[in-house]
């Protein structure tokens, strides 16, 4: 009898796709963008709105991607997607702001207090768009 070959399950495919997703736009996100709520003084209320939309866009669609991709699991895949996602864009977010001149590091410490937070609601929404996605097949 001829051994078949291993089959990657769907499930770790359709994570691997959100997080890739995920983490490739939250990089441009934190390269392209003013970052929320601190950069507000060089861009203006446009660079916070700008910085609100793809903060909530980026877990929303990773979320929903994984949701399409695999329906049966969706809620916990976009979990996890949000979670990893979420803590990338979290270090890349900290990171730039190390290097930031003119922020004290009171600052630099409340804003990464305030990223980590950031992750739980990436979790939701990636969640809950998965959610969403996963209702198409029914």
């Amino acid at each position: 009898m001829a051994k078949e070959p291993q089959v990657v399950p769907i499930r770790a495919v359709s994570i691997l796709v959100g997080v890739m997703i995920g983490c490739i736009l939250a990089y441009a996100y934190q390269v392209n963008l003013p970052t929320l709520f601190y950069e507000m003084n060089v861009y203006g209320v446009v660079g916070l709105l700008y910085s609100l939309v793809v903060f909530v866009a980026i877990p929303m669609l990773a979320g929903f991607v994984v949701g399409l991709l695999y329906p049966v699991m969706a809620v916990r895949n976009g979990l996890y997607v949000g979670l990893i996602s979420g803590l990338f864009n979290s270090i890349i977010a900290t990171i730039k702001l190390i290097y930031a001149t003119d922020l004290a590091p009171g600052e630099i410490y409340a804003f990464s207090l305030f990223a980590i937070a950031s992750v739980f609601v990436w979790m939701v929404l990636a969640a809950v768009a998965a959610e969403l996605a996963s209702r198409f097949y029914e």
